[in-house]
């Protein structure tokens, strides 16, 4: 199974909700807004924080998390009839479970990183304040505050 740049479980006690997905670079980022965001000035967290998930095959994901869970699901053949990779790349990528408690989905992906100053989103659209990240590459210079 693949060695992810996140140590997992990872529990992130704040709400969620799909921000991007980036079809030519594989990419899912959920992003959590904090105050700092234009518009979320209520938000009870002062930071955004984006969880990217690099290269991804495949997904069953909910629009909105109340907070999010994501553990390793698996090998890949719990999602054989969903997606199909072939046996030399499964080595690549690892199958996780997406979850808020009460709802789980799924992401199949080559990696997962937390960027807990949110500015993985706002570099996939070309606004990110924080040169420290490589979302292409899944290295993520912040650590989880």
């Amino acid at each position: 199974m693949r060695q992810l740049g996140q140590s997992l479980p990872l529990h992130l006690a704040r709400p969620f909700r799909q921000w991007l997905y980036t079809v030519s670079h594989r990419t899912l980022i959920l992003r959590s807004h904090g105050r700092a965001d234009p518009g979320h000035g209520t938000s009870r967290s002062e930071e955004s924080v984006d969880v990217v998930f690099v290269g991804v095959l495949a997904m069953n994901t909910r629009v909105n998390y109340r907070e999010l869970f994501i553990a390793i699901r698996g090998d890949l053949t719990e999602v054989d009839g969903f997606t199909e990779v072939p046996e030399r790349h499964r080595h690549r990528y690892v199958c996780l479970t997406v979850s808020d408690g009460t709802h789980d989905g799924f992401v199949v992906c080559a990696n997962l990183g937390v960027d807990p100053v949110g500015e993985a989103g706002l570099r996939r659209l070309g606004r990110a304040r924080d040169p420290g990240l490589d979302v292409k590459k899944g290295t993520f210079t912040h650590e989880i505050r």
